[in-house]
């Protein structure tokens, strides 16, 4: 069962911009040794419309060495149906058993087109696809009245969904609709609240950090004690609230980079975090996670 939790992997980068083979080997493993179910290769944390195609199938290969190890997401994601196919059919190369896309954006395609495009990558890869549902980026809602989207979710060409979303109540619709659906938080500050509703698992961004105190939450919580959950669920809170504000990814690569673990710093447009914001962060993540 694809249950637990998954870190929404970062692309590591050297001082010269590239991605940094060796460093993202070593978090891939640290995650593991930390008690990750697997990856998300290549999402949004990844960066993953600031990097070039052959950029994107890099860092599918560096991830694919782990693939006996880890349950593996490679995200496909794209402007164009045909671009999307193309990662789809080089991850499944690569020994991918799963498969994530977002909705296509920027233009306004109807509930009908979106599902098409689903619906064209599944089949061109005889694999189904979780369905990336971030709206706070792609701007495309997943319409549960839309006779399109809810045929989409019964067809068999989705997996799941990775509701990255912090609305609770339309996972548990989701699930609803198809209760044969994986559902995936995407928002780890919903995590008590997701898990109540019956959500399979979370993938995570700040997981790249912070995985040991999320198991703690997540194991609390499935062992049925909610509160003692509830309570590291509010630190963990603390220190999302903060990062969210400043800026969630560069956030994570300086409080990587603190720690020991090169990774690089965002690319532009993301701006770097100032000395001021990198001081707010560390105060922030030494008073939630370390005490």
């Amino acid at each position: 069962m694809m249950k637990g939790l998954y870190v929404a992997s970062i692309t590591p980068y050297d001082r010269e911009n590239k991605i940094n083979e060796e460093a993202a080997k070593q978090l891939f493993s640290k995650n593991l040794e930390e008690g990750a179910k697997g990856f998300f290769v290549g999402g949004s944390s990844a960066e993953c419309f600031l990097m070039t195609r052959e950029e994107r199938v890099q860092l599918f290969e560096i991830a694919s060495g782990f693939k006996e190890k880890a349950d593996l997401f490679a995200h496909v994601g794209a402007l164009s149906t045909d671009e999307a196919i193309y990662y789809a059919k080089e991850a499944k190369a690569m020994g991918y058993e799963n498969i994530a896309a977002t909705p296509p954006f920027y233009f306004g395609y109807s509930q009908k087109a979106i599902a098409q495009y689903f619906y064209d990558i599944a089949e061109a890869v005889d694999m189904p696809i979780l369905y990336y549902n971030i709206p706070c980026n792609t701007y495309k809602e997943l319409d549960l009245n839309n006779a399109d989207t809810i045929a989409l979710l019964k067809s068999g060409a989705l997996s799941g969904v990775k509701h990255t979303n912090l609305d609770v109540y339309q996972m548990e619709r989701i699930k609803n609709v198809n209760p044969e659906l994986l559902t995936f938080g995407g928002f780890e500050q919903n995590m008590v609240a997701f898990l109540a509703l019956g959500c399979d698992g979370f993938i995570g961004s700040t997981f790249n950090f912070m995985l040991p105190h999320y198991k703690k939450i997540y194991d609390l919580y499935l062992d049925g004690k909610s509160e003692d959950a509830r309570k590291l669920q509010i630190k963990a809170n603390n220190i999302m609230e903060c990062i969210w504000n400043i800026g969630l990814f560069p956030a994570i690569k300086h409080i990587l980079n603190a720690r020991g673990m090169y990774v690089g710093e965002v690319r532009k447009p993301f701006l770097e975090l100032s000395q001021e914001e990198k001081e707010i962060v560390d105060r922030v993540v030494r008073e939630n996670l370390e005490n």
